[in-house]
């Protein structure tokens, strides 16, 4: 774990170096370095399946190459300014431009994303789990989450987030009868106490300014012996360590220019896992005791801490390589709660 940090350390070292003088570059290279601290990739195979002994001769081969760009000449780029807008509204920008770009199809699969979670959960009957119920999708972005809860059968299904282009995105993808799209600051819900029968909050509030009192609103407005689905980022790893140093410094090369580098090398549209990371303002990483302490003492029930999925899970990573921990640490906080 120490070999693998010291060697990240002097990775990204050499990246800032040729942020500005090959920006292109970098941005394939930090491609290629955050793909490989997957457990698996559907697109590309990995050559070498142990995670550590990838990553750190990754990390030697990309710092090589790295150093060797700067023989090559370079064009002077001009890049477009940033606005310089509030919080909420820079989370909004960047997700935006990214819910975009996904399919009618991609769109459409996420009805498996949330069956592959769910599915084994002993005493849940996945069939049934919602239909009929009063659903909220807290912070619903492009609405894709929103519409799959209304075709998994909920009564009525709300999708509230701040960002006025995802709200604008849902309602043109998205059209059902009792379907519906709010613009709505998630950190203070315009919804009576015990509103719903399922709050599903996924891949949110660890974006926000203050991730306890949009816990807090959550469990507001749930319905008592009603369901939360939460998930949070982790901590601890190699994983979670990369991911913070590069929300710091990848910024530096805008957010357009990089989607155009990587539509170029022909990343799928429905693949951004590396965009979220880079171009947000703010993401924070949880430990699991952290989350459930705090679930607890507003007397929730953990009915399932959710560990497999699918292959590119960190947590399949971690119970099926010896060393997976030392590389996705916690992995990802995936809870179903009662209230």
């Amino acid at each position: 774990m120490i070999k693998l940090l010291i060697r990240q350390k002097k990775l990204f070292k050499v990246i800032k170096k040729i942020i500005r003088t090959h920006p292109y570059f970098a941005v394939i290279v930090l491609h290629e370095y955050f793909r490989n601290l997957f457990p698996t990739d559907p697109y590309i195979n990995f050559k070498i399946k142990e995670p550590t002994k990838r990553i750190f001769l990754l990390q030697k081969v990309l710092i090589d190459l790295c150093n060797n760009i700067n023989y090559l000449g370079n064009y002077k780029i001009s890049f477009k300014k940033r606005e310089n807008l509030e919080f909420k509204k820079k989370t909004g920008q960047v997700y935006e431009a990214l819910w975009a770009k996904f399919s009618n199809k991609e769109n459409l699969e996420t009805k498996n994303y949330i069956n592959d979670r769910l599915k084994n959960i002993k005493g849940i009957n996945i069939k049934n789990f919602f239909k009929g119920k009063n659903i909220i999708d807290v912070g619903c972005g492009g609405g894709r989450y929103t519409y799959a809860l209304k075709k998994l059968g909920g009564k009525k299904v709300y999708g509230v987030d701040y960002g006025d282009g995802g709200i604008k995105l849902a309602k043109k993808n998205y059209k059902a009868k009792n379907l519906f799209f709010k613009k709505q600051n998630v950190l203070k819900l315009n919804f009576k106490n015990n509103s719903f029968d399922i709050v599903f909050c996924n891949g949110v509030l660890h974006h926000t300014s203050n991730l306890k009192k949009g816990i807090k609103e959550v469990i507001r407005i749930c319905k008592p012996e009603g369901y939360i689905w939460l998930y949070l980022y982790g901590r601890g790893g190699i994983y979670w360590s990369a991911r913070r140093e590069m929300n710091k410094f990848v910024k530096s090369i805008p957010q357009y220019y990089c989607q155009k580098i990587l539509d170029i090398i022909g990343m799928p549209n429905n693949r951004f896992i590396f965009m979220d990371n880079w171009y947000v303002p703010y993401e924070k990483h949880c430990s699991h005791k952290e989350i459930i302490s705090y679930l607890k003492k507003n007397k929730l029930k953990i009915i399932k801490k959710i560990t497999l999925g699918r292959k590119t899970d960190l947590e399949w990573g971690i119970k099926n390589f010896k060393f997976g921990k030392k590389v996705w640490g916690e992995g990802e906080i995936r809870l179903l709660i009662k209230k």
